[in-house]
């Protein structure tokens, strides 16, 4: 095994994008508790990554690594936690990918297995994994991750073992500066989403009066951001209420004193559930919506009748409408499809074809992602410099007779 040497500047460099988007992420926040746990949490992500950063130096492998066995797909997300119910969804995509793959091409060098990497979906978690992974010279690619702070925290790491990624979900806009060598992208960011979500409350709540609540994670601040610009003067209040709250008494009182008629929540389907039954309990009847972090059959499971009529909106499209003969031959597979399910399984697909295209290491893997396009389930994968997609949709669901009900792509 090959390994790389690193300079202090260098892993200075490496560590500066997250140490300076931590900060500027704190600034962000609200002001009294909420402030000091969140400068706590970006010590502590701070930390991690400087930990794996320093024990990745002695021996991550060069890109061009051999490796001595079979070539290995990796999946990075929540697979254990509250949010686990996305990374198993998006982890059956990559596994339903490479069985159809290997069933076609079965000479071809791959492993059978994904190379599972539970992050949990916290930095705190994926900071200090991440060296792990990049040292293991036959994952030559890997899916994922899936949340934008765990890919904050693992990109610097990734991109100088050169391992190339393919998120199917983390949407903050941010993430390239991260990454820029090995980042790409399935789905659009937030800069689309937010509008959208915007838009979709808007067409469906007459003279909306607009009030907006954040969890404080990454990819919650980030969309709050575009959905306020694009309501303007629609917003008549603001809140927080950090990742881990279980009392929403004192948000559901601020939202009844502002008359708003609406709100977007930005965060998590666990902690969506909880807020929106306590409003429900409450007496409240507003118009609930929220991004594709709530976007989830699990949220419907905990949130129970305080989930009808909830609107949401995602980058993304449900195997069953992207191919309902896919999407049962996945269920028949032993895998049931769910949220960024079709998105995994085209990321996956896409490095498949890199390697059955004579693509065996790291290096010509991301030249052959970089320069070619993928036909997917979901949209042509065809990344740009940034290692964005474009032509791509954001939909609109709403949650009917306690099911996610596509409403269709978000017109502008």
């Amino acid at each position: 095994m090959k390994s790389r040497h690193f300079t202090l500047d260098s892993i200075l460099s490496i560590l500066t994008p997250a140490i300076t988007l931590s900060t500027s992420l704190s600034r962000d926040t609200r002001t009294g508790k909420a402030l000091h746990m969140k400068k706590n949490r970006v010590l502590a992500v701070v930390a991690a990554v400087a930990i794996a950063t320093s024990s990745f130096v002695a021996f991550a492998p060069s890109a061009s690594a051999a490796c001595s066995s079979k070539l290995k797909i990796a999946y990075q997300g929540p697979l254990t936690g509250p949010e686990a119910a996305l990374g198993i969804n998006e982890l059956n995509g990559v596994k339903f990918a490479l069985k159809r793959f290997l069933a076609a091409n079965k000479s071809a060098n791959v492993d059978p297995v994904v190379y599972e990497v539970d992050d949990q979906g916290d930095p705190a978690v994926a900071g200090p994994i991440a060296p792990k992974v990049a040292a293991e010279e036959c994952v030559v690619a890997l899916v994922g991750p899936a949340y934008s702070g765990a890919s904050r925290v693992s990109l610097p790491i990734y991109e100088a073992a050169m391992l190339p990624i393919i998120t199917p979900s983390a949407t903050n806009p941010t993430l390239w500066d991260f990454g820029k060598t090995v980042f790409h992208r399935a789905v659009l960011t937030d800069d689309y989403q937010g509008p959208a979500l915007a838009r979709l409350v808007t067409s469906r709540v007459k003279n909306a009066k607009v009030f907006l609540v954040n969890d404080a994670s990454d990819y919650a601040v980030g969309l709050q951001k575009t959905v306020d610009i694009t309501l303007a003067g629609r917003v008549v209040g603001k809140d927080v209420t950090p990742t881990g709250t279980t009392d929403f008494t004192a948000t559901i009182a601020k939202i009844k004193k502002s008359k708003a008629t609406a709100v977007i929540y930005s965060g998590y389907f666990s902690q969506a559930a909880v807020f929106v039954k306590q409003l429900r309990d409450s007496g409240s009847k507003i118009v609930f919506a929220s991004g594709d972090g709530t976007l989830d059959n699990q949220f419907i499971k905990l949130a129970r009748k305080a989930a009808e009529g909830v609107l949401l909106s995602a980058p993304a499209i449900p195997m069953e409408t992207a191919s309902p003969k896919l999407a049962a031959e996945m269920v028949k597979a032993g895998w049931t499809p769910g949220v960024y399910t079709t998105e995994s399984y085209d990321a996956a697909n896409f490095f498949l074809d890199a390697i059955k295209a004579g693509n065996n290491d790291r290096a010509s893997i991301e030249k052959y992602i970089s320069t070619k396009s993928h036909k997917g389930l979901s949209k042509t994968l065809k990344f740009d410099a940034d290692g964005e997609v474009s032509g791509a949709d954001v939909n609109g669901f709403v949650i009917k007779n306690g099911k996610i009900v596509l409403l269709g792509a978000i017109k502008a």
